[in-house]
């Protein structure tokens, strides 16, 4: 195995000697540098990222792997995959089952648990159970919708954490010993030493003290950033030539704790606080001895604060990763927490049956043909959605009322028809809100600011924010009145009679069953089964980064170089292209600017829950069988 890094290494160092510019290449390699080979789960670990690097380069076209180069990243896989499912999870109906390892991310608390209850099942779930399910949808979050998770400033890092991990109060009690000692003896001397030779008044003098202080950072820190953020930079560049250097060492420490604090535990937050608010308070600085104290004392701090984070890390290797890495790692567990958590709750022929059966009770509908055949599932997922009942995924628990029975899983509780299969367990809470839009959120209004207004109220209670209440009809209508009000020639005047007609127009056009309704709901799950049917690449052509020109000129580059790429953007290029490219859906009835954002919305949401379903069940939904592995 490790001759097999060592081959990708040397692959990958001679690509970035050939294409120095790409940040892809330099974060594969300082991976792979930092791996250590006698760690299989370091290295499970760093394959997941690794490959995500691979694919970018390969779909940019800096990377065309030759067939040795296929072979060697095929063994990798195969004999990682090998470590992975060395501690297999049985699948069983048990559903006590606890979490079999945390090994990158931090699980939330039982207290406040993120998965939504199933609608109408009263139940109460066994601890375990819902200990796996937290973890399990934690995870589904940060790779689906990480706003919804990450506090704000936060990098995918600061939940690859667990504050705590490695104590120190196991010598709670114990007298300090000799050694101890003599280490605190002699590292006051050297802050000591530090700070008499920062309060030098000759930046000659100050300038290379403060380069040594820079050094420990940089040889501190390392581990913790990724090798091409700025701030490595700063660090290991000649400070520049100034008059007052301790300034602007200030300034590049603020910088650093910033960085620190994007990546650490939220725990950690409080203690890099504190040290910015000394750096930003200009009334402790009354002399220059005063700025070199704070200077050692906050590169003091941020050292002893490093050591802590180091120690956070539940995986040593996920520290140096790119946020681009760092997703790349939480997809391949979250896909496989997903597998085994479905896999715990449904035997594998009970999920392919249900899949199966819920496939057939597809409408018939003669559009998904041709090219788009394998996403006549996504059409069904439309179907669903369409009905008036919500789309509900509920566990596969026994009657409370029933007696016990001994062959194990059985039929859960009567619920709505409306059941989404096994594999969609996990997305039906998104697929879930975009009923609640969809159905909230149709009407018919020229008026901008009306919409605007309308559609505030109702995302409001879609969203279930705190103190939104119930959004009541009459609300609704009130806002109608308000704006017909405006069209009255005798200003707030308006009949009675033509009030309540308005009020009753409002509550019959809300009601499922009422004929607009149902043929503005047609339309909208039509455009939006049409646009899902096709893949995110064809709806979005994001392939073609580089656009031909409009005219040709010669004599602008020189004839020797190569062509350039139009591929510019960061790590995640492809997805994120496909997200910002996508296209406006109009559909008729809903053309409204307002409107318009909103249906983007939800379709980008749809897309992302079918690209994810399709990434955790390829098989199943090309084949309609689990592969034999499972």
């Amino acid at each position: 195995m490790s001759e097999q890094l060592q081959k990708l290494a040397s692959r990958l160092q001679a690509l970035g000697r050939e294409h120095p510019e790409y940040d892809t290449v330099k974060d594969a390699v300082s991976l792979l540098s930092k791996v250590d080979p006698n760690d299989p789960q370091a290295r499970s670990t760093a394959w997941h990222a690794l490959e995500a690097d691979i694919n970018t380069l390969t779909r940019a076209g800096i990377w065309t792997p030759s067939k040795d180069d296929e072979e060697l990243i095929q063994h990798l896989r195969t004999s990682l995959q090998s470590i992975e499912s060395a501690n297999p999870v049985t699948p069983s109906s048990n559903t006590q089952q606890t979490p079999q390892r945390y090994s990158v991310v931090t699980p939330p608390p039982i207290s406040a648990p993120l998965f939504p209850p199933t609608a109408g099942v009263m139940t109460i779930l066994p601890g375990g159970l819902v200990e796996v399910l937290n973890y399990s949808y934690f995870l589904h979050l940060l790779v689906t919708d990480p706003e919804r998770v990450l506090p704000p400033g936060k990098s995918l890092l600061s939940v690859m954490a667990k504050p705590g991990a490695m104590g120190h109060d196991e010598g709670d009690g114990e007298l300090p010993k000799i050694k101890d000692r003599v280490q605190d003896v002699v590292h006051r001397a050297f802050w000591d030493e530090a700070v008499e030779t920062l309060s030098n008044p000759s930046a000659a003098v100050q300038l290379p003290r403060l380069k040594r202080l820079y050094e420990d950072l940089y040889e501190a820190i390392k581990p913790l950033i990724p090798a091409n953020h700025p701030i490595l930079l700063v660090l290991t560049c000649p400070l520049s030539p100034t008059s007052f250097p301790l300034r602007s060492a200030l300034t590049h420490l603020r910088e650093l704790l910033v960085c620190l604090r994007s990546r650490c535990a939220p725990m950690r937050d409080a203690q890099i606080d504190a040290l910015m608010s000394n750096i930003d308070e200009p009334s402790s600085i009354t002399s220059l001895a005063d700025m070199a104290r704070l200077v050692v004392d906050t590169v003091r701090s941020i050292l002893e604060l490093v050591e802590l984070m180091k120690e956070d890390l539940s995986q040593f290797v996920v520290g140096s990763m790119s946020e681009k890495q760092l997703r790349a790692v939480l997809m391949a567990q979250a896909a496989k927490q997903e597998e085994e958590v479905v896999f715990s709750l449904w035997r594998p022929e009970k999920v392919q049956e249900l899949w199966r059966r819920w496939l057939e009770e597809s409408v018939h509908d003669p559009s998904p043909t041709g090219e788009h055949q394998e996403r006549a599932w996504a059409r069904r997922l439309m179907q669903a959605l369409g009905l008036a009942v919500p789309v509900s995924c509920p566990l596969p628990i026994k009657p409370m009322s029933a007696e016990a029975n001994e062959g194990g899983e059985t039929e859960a509780q009567p619920h709505p028809a409306n059941i989404l299969p096994p594999p969609l367990f996990f997305v039906c809470p998104t697929l879930l809100s975009y009923t609640d839009r969809r159905t909230r959120g149709e009407s018919s209004q020229p008026e901008e600011s009306f919409m605007a207004r309308i559609w505030i109220l109702l995302r409001t209670e879609i969203d279930e924010q705190p103190g939104s209440g119930d959004t009541k009809l009459a609300n609704l209508a009130d806002e109608v009145i308000r704006v017909r009000r405006r069209f009255v020639a005798n200003g707030d005047a308006l009949d009675s009679d033509e009030e309540a007609r308005l009020r009753t127009a409002v509550d019959r056009t809300l009601q499922p069953n009422d004929p607009v309704f149902a043929l503005l709901q047609k339309r909208l799950l039509a455009a939006i089964a049409e646009r899902l049917s096709r893949p995110a690449a064809i709806a979005s052509s994001p392939a073609n980064t580089a656009q031909l020109p409009e005219r040709l000129q010669t004599g602008r580059e020189q004839p020797g170089k190569r062509p350039r790429l139009g591929l510019e953007l960061g790590h995640d290029a492809t997805n994120e292209a496909e997200k910002s490219r996508e296209e406006l859906l109009v559909v008729k009835g809903f053309e409204d600017e307002v409107l318009v954002k909103a249906v983007g919305e939800g379709l980008s949401r749809l897309r992302s829950s079918v690209a994810w379903t399709e990434r955790v069940w390829p098989d199943l939904i090309k084949t309609g069988s689990l592969r034999s592995s499972t």
